[in-house]
C-alpha cells in the first residue's frame, strides 16, 4: 500500500469514527516505515481538522467529535512509545512546557496529543 493510500485511510478512520481501525492503520503504517510524525501530520490530524470543519458547519455533533477523539487516542498510544524512541539519548531539551487539562475534559485529546509532539 502506498504512503498517501495509507494517508488517506489513516484520514478516514478519524472522520467515520473508527476506533479500532484507526489502531491497526496505525500500526500498519509504522510497519511500512512511515515515521510518527509523517502518520499525525498527514494521516490523523487532517481528519481532525475535517471532523473539526464539519463540527463547525453543525454536520456533526459533539458525540462524533469525541468517538472520534478516541480513534485519534488509540493511535497516539501507538505512536507515543515510537516518538519516545526517536529521542537522541543524553540530549537536554530546549525548555520547559507547563500544559493542564481536568481529568475528564474532552479536551484532553488535544492535551495529550500537544504534549506528546513537545516531548518529541
Amino acid at each position: 500500500m502506498a504512503n498517501q493510500e495509507i494517508f488517506d485511510k489513516l484520514t478516514n478512520a478519524i472522520v467515520t469514527q473508527d476506533i479500532a481501525g484507526c489502531a491497526k492503520l496505525t500500526q500498519e503504517a509504522l510497519d511500512a516505515g512511515i515515521s510518527p510524525l509523517d502518520i499525525i501530520t498527514k494521516g490523523l490530524s487532517p481528519g481532525m481538522k475535517i471532523i473539526g470543519d464539519k463540527f463547525e458547519a453543525a454536520e456533526v455533533f459533539l458525540p462524533q467529535i469525541m468517538m472520534s477523539g478516541k480513534a485519534m487516542s488509540s493511535a497516539m498510544e501507538i505512536l507515543t512509545p515510537e516518538l519516545e524512541k526517536t529521542k537522541v539519548e543524553g540530549e537536554e531539551g530546549t525548555g520547559l512546557a507547563i500544559t493542564f487539562v481536568a481529568e475528564g475534559d474532552i479536551h484532553d485529546i488535544g492535551h495529550r496529543l500537544v504534549t506528546t509532539m513537545l516531548g518529541a
